[in-house]
């Protein structure tokens, strides 16, 4: 019994030190990522800009569903890494830039932002991916200490690259 309770102390601890450690950071944060796909702006354009079919190559998006529009904006429900949340279109420009913001309801809220230029003649396209995020929650916050927040924008640049059939490169 006496082991019990000091395990169950030491995990105790350790989350108050993840809740300290958090309520120490800041709440948003920005990252970005930048590669250079094999493919032409409008073809890019064409996959990220297709919401409701990203299930199909984004691990990490498991359900997308349609939902009324928001404020005049497209809506969706997205399931993704375990969560739930609400995203509209903020800013479609096409083929150039494209915004769709996470809506607060949930342990974080903020927006992407993809940013595509003409590369190479135009045959290819340089693809920046930035997130704006804020995480209200300090546990949540202190965990993200073991979290690189470049991660997930790297994975959806391979996953682009890996559904378009083209090379993925830094630039």
């Amino acid at each position: 019994m006496k082991w019990v309770l000091i395990v169950l102390a030491a995990l105790i601890a350790l989350a108050a030190l993840v809740v300290v450690v958090g309520a120490l950071r800041p709440k948003s944060h920005v990252a970005s990522y930048t590669v250079v796909l094999a493919a032409p702006p409008d073809r890019v354009w064409a996959t990220i800009a297709d919401v409701e079919h990203t299930p199909e190559w984004v691990p990490d998006i498991r359900k997308v569903e349609r939902l009324p529009d928001h404020d005049g904006r497209p809506s969706w429900r997205e399931n993704f890494g375990g969560f739930e949340a609400t995203t509209v279109i903020a800013v479609s420009e096409p083929p150039r830039r494209l915004v769709k913001e996470i809506l607060p309801s949930g342990p974080f809220y903020g927006s992407w932002t993809w940013e595509l230029a003409p590369e190479g003649g135009g045959a290819g396209t340089r693809l920046t991916i930035t997130e704006r995020g804020t995480v209200e929650n300090p546990f949540f916050r202190g965990m993200m200490v073991f979290h690189d927040n470049t991660r997930t924008a790297r994975d959806y640049a391979a996953a682009l690259g890996r559904r378009l059939g083209v090379e993925v490169r830094s630039p």
